[in-house]
């Protein structure tokens, strides 16, 4: 992935062909936004051009990035000041961008995540980063004029602290956004950490989300009893300790919102992952045993357990974000939460190229069950193709972690030689067993 860049170094030449850096109707953007613009934008532009996602498209998803999101990135690392230190990924880059293959052979969608930080953020002018998610999120709702705020507005109201200097959490942010890229049309994704509501008032991360969620707009409790079964499937586990860190819902009417709750388990073995995304046997079925076989079978090959049975946790990791994230999506008069699981393959696999080759075997395989599939098809292949070239773009530019390459290596070299470009990879059972499978990628080594 892009490194640190030295501006100073990129002639005029790179840098306008890796991004539009103006607005034709507007003034043309800082240093800061440059920056944003070479790392996460360009590698936004390459997963666009890989995806299939036509030239009209990609436009104009890159002139919302340069013109509503690089703005609202903090100021550029290059320049050596004083950064904020995102939760959003452990390198505290403020933006995750993720490759969602879908099942079988579908055409991917590309989507990605970012933290509103302002110029100032995480210096004594302004250590808690106060009021940028208010400004980012009025910006972010002009510029998609058909977005409903309605359970935004209510949550938002509700979890709009301030973290103070203890930071109860491990971290300081409050709010994330996101945006699903379609070429159709583009979903505004809201994020937030109720830790710091449940810390201030003395309460359960569990007990504050339900709070929030049973007197939100359209949240009765007769059609809320997804969310019911899972508070009572956590309740009986407090033993574990599960970790209550996120709150997200889509800026959609409320008939079609989703609701999703994130949770970690520090536990790591096989068997407690079957518990989580079972919810202690709620979730059952012909669909779900073949799905978890399938989980089973790209759990081994990224992390290279193989044969190790069920109840044999990974290796130790205490980390902030070690152990397995989940989340469970709860929709308005469904009884049973779905369940997503994000194995950390930064934490606990060999290496970056280990990871995506068990993602192009894996894919490859499923591909490989269907009839007609064309070679040309294969989005696996395609998605190692794009960041190999993003790799091999940027490696003059950037010491890949921490290696100085005296000649040119091959992308597969430098993806071999350690983590972090791959952060999650995520996984849902769909009808039939399938295994829905989307990759979380940094932008910034």
């Amino acid at each position: 992935m892009p490194g640190k860049l030295d501006l100073s170094t990129i002639d005029s030449v790179t840098f306008h062909s890796l991004h539009h850096i103006k607005n034709k109707t507007g003034p043309a953007v800082d240093i800061h936004q440059q920056y944003w613009n070479q790392t996460a934008g360009s590698t936004l532009k390459r997963f666009l051009a890989s995806a299939g996602y036509d030239a009209r498209s990609q436009c104009h998803i890159l002139d919302q990035f340069s013109n509503l999101v690089a703005p609202f990135l903090g100021s550029s690392p290059a320049l050596g000041e004083p950064q904020w230190k995102s939760f959003m990924t452990d390198n505290h880059c403020p933006v995750e961008l993720s490759w969602d293959f879908h099942v079988a052979n579908s055409q991917p969608t590309i989507r990605y995540s970012m933290e509103p930080i302002g110029l100032k953020a995480g210096t004594a002018a302004d250590l808690y980063n106060n009021g940028i998610d208010e400004e980012f999120a009025k910006r972010a709702i002009r510029a998609f004029p058909g977005t409903d705020t309605t359970l935004f507005n209510h949550f938002y109201d509700y979890f709009n602290g301030q973290w103070t200097a203890d930071k109860p959490e491990g971290h300081c942010s409050t709010m994330f956004w996101a945006f699903d890229l379609k070429e159709s049309a583009t979903t505004n994704k809201a994020y937030f950490f109720p830790g710091a509501v449940a810390h201030s008032v003395g309460k359960s991360t569990l007990d504050v989300v339900t709070d929030a969620i049973s007197s939100a707009p359209g949240c009765q409790p007769e059609n809320i009893s997804a969310f019911a079964s899972f508070a009572r499937f956590v309740n009986v586990r407090r033993y574990l300790n599960l970790e209550m860190d996120i709150l997200a819902l889509d800026l959609v009417p409320i008939e079609k919102s989703r609701l999703k709750f994130y949770f970690r388990d520090r536990r790591t073995d096989f068997r407690s992952v079957t518990e989580m995304m079972s919810l202690g046997g709620r979730i059952h079925g012909a669909d779900f045993d073949v799905g978890m076989s399938n989980l089973r079978n790209l759990w081994d090959t990224l992390l290279g357990t193989s044969g190790v049975p069920d109840d044999i946790p990974l290796p130790h990791n205490n980390h902030r974000t070690a152990g397995i994230l989940y989340n469970v999506e709860l929709r308005t008069n469904s009884t049973i939460p779905k369940v997503k699981i994000y194995i950390p393959v930064r934490h606990y696999a060999k290496n970056d190229s280990q990871i995506l080759e068990a993602l192009k075997g894996f894919l490859t395989d499923q591909a490989s069950k269907l009839p007609d599939v064309a070679i040309d098809l294969n989005w696996a292949k395609r998605y190692s193709d794009c960041l190999y070239s993003i790799l091999l773009v940027f490696w003059p530019l950037a010491i890949y972690q921490d290696v100085l390459w005296l000649t040119a290596p091959s992308g597969e070299e430098m993806l071999s030689n350690g983590l972090g470009v791959h952060t999650y990879i995520g996984c849902s059972i769909q009808s039939k067993g399938d295994l829905r499978v989307v990759a979380y990628v940094n932008p910034q080594q």
